[in-house]
């Protein structure tokens, strides 16, 4: 298909049009974490308040500008979206207009909440799901990435939520070559059984090499950008930001990888950002070249 393109000074940058909007994410935890991981594309952690935690306020008002935009299904992250003190407010909003995947470390989730946010799912129409994610089934491989602590609370996390009828998936980014996928797919699988959730589920993500991970390991080099010879044989719309956008509490964005990236920034409110987006960052190679989308579906 013809792909829309923006001129620079040394390339061509293809342009994604908005196909439709079918997806709205909303940083409902800003990047407040109460973990600091090794490899977080946006640095999260307990005093990073760069992009503040959206308020039930803020999240209504992107919800009925979704409702007339026709979007179908809601994703929330942050940081983490737990220690936001309106979360339960904020997922019963949410599921009266669509199904709503929750992104979480899993680590703030006690029997009492899992309990609470049965009665907030029985109480609705739509589904609500719940991805956690972790890094290995071993202690201290996960731990070492996202500190001392954390494998056991995500764990205990998972387990109140898999008591309560819930089939959190398992989402990892890769630490491993991408050809040992299928062997490490079935360990987390078992791992996800021996913990009794009901429909174990697993989604592996590329590392993006951006905020921590840059910062530990490297960042993107010259040669990993999008250019228009990415696109001679791969639809442009198959990437996630041809039907989703990003929404925060200082503005909408976007794609949830480049929420801190102020050129990733479309506009005040979902309205303002309905056009094309020029891929000019590195980020949107790791996209096109592994097939990545944020959604839970793979």
């Amino acid at each position: 298909m013809d792909t829309q393109v923006k001129k620079t000074d040394k390339r061509i940058i293809p342009e994604v049009p908005l196909k439709n909007l079918e997806t709205l994410w909303l940083q409902v935890g800003g990047t407040l974490c109460n973990l600091e991981c090794t490899h977080c594309f946006i640095s999260c952690g307990p005093k990073n308040d760069t992009i503040p935690m959206m308020t039930l306020a803020q999240v209504k008002e992107r919800l009925e500008e979704s409702k007339t935009l026709g979007v179908k299904d809601y994703y929330i992250t942050g940081g983490e979206v737990f220690i936001n003190p309106e979360i339960f407010e904020i997922l019963a909003l949410i599921l009266d207009y669509g199904p709503l995947d929750v992104l979480t470390n899993g680590t703030q989730i006690t029997a009492e909440k899992a309990l609470r946010l049965r009665g907030i799912q029985d109480a609705s129409n739509h589904p609500l799901r719940f991805r956690v994610s972790m890094e290995n089934f071993e202690e201290a491989a996960n731990d070492a990435i996202r500190g001392k602590g954390a494998y056991r609370k995500a764990v205990t996390g998972i387990q109140h939520l898999a008591e309560t009828g819930f089939s959190p998936i398992l989402t990892i980014t890769r630490t491993w070559e991408e050809e040992r996928d299928a062997e490490m797919e079935v360990q987390f699988i078992e791992f996800l059984r021996s913990n009794r959730v009901p429909q174990p589920k697993i989604k592996i993500l590329p590392g993006f090499m951006l905020g921590q991970l840059a910062k530990n390991e490297r960042g993107y080099n010259d040669e990993e950008r999008v250019t228009q010879a990415c696109f001679e044989n791969f639809d442009i719309t198959q990437l996630q930001c041809a039907t989703s956008r990003m929404a925060t509490g200082e503005g909408v964005y976007v794609c949830p990888i480049l929420v801190d990236n102020p050129k990733a920034r479309m506009g005040n409110n979902i309205e303002e950002t309905l056009r094309p987006f020029p891929l000019s960052h590195s980020a949107c190679y790791t996209c096109r070249v592994t097939g990545m989308t944020c959604k839970s579906s793979t």
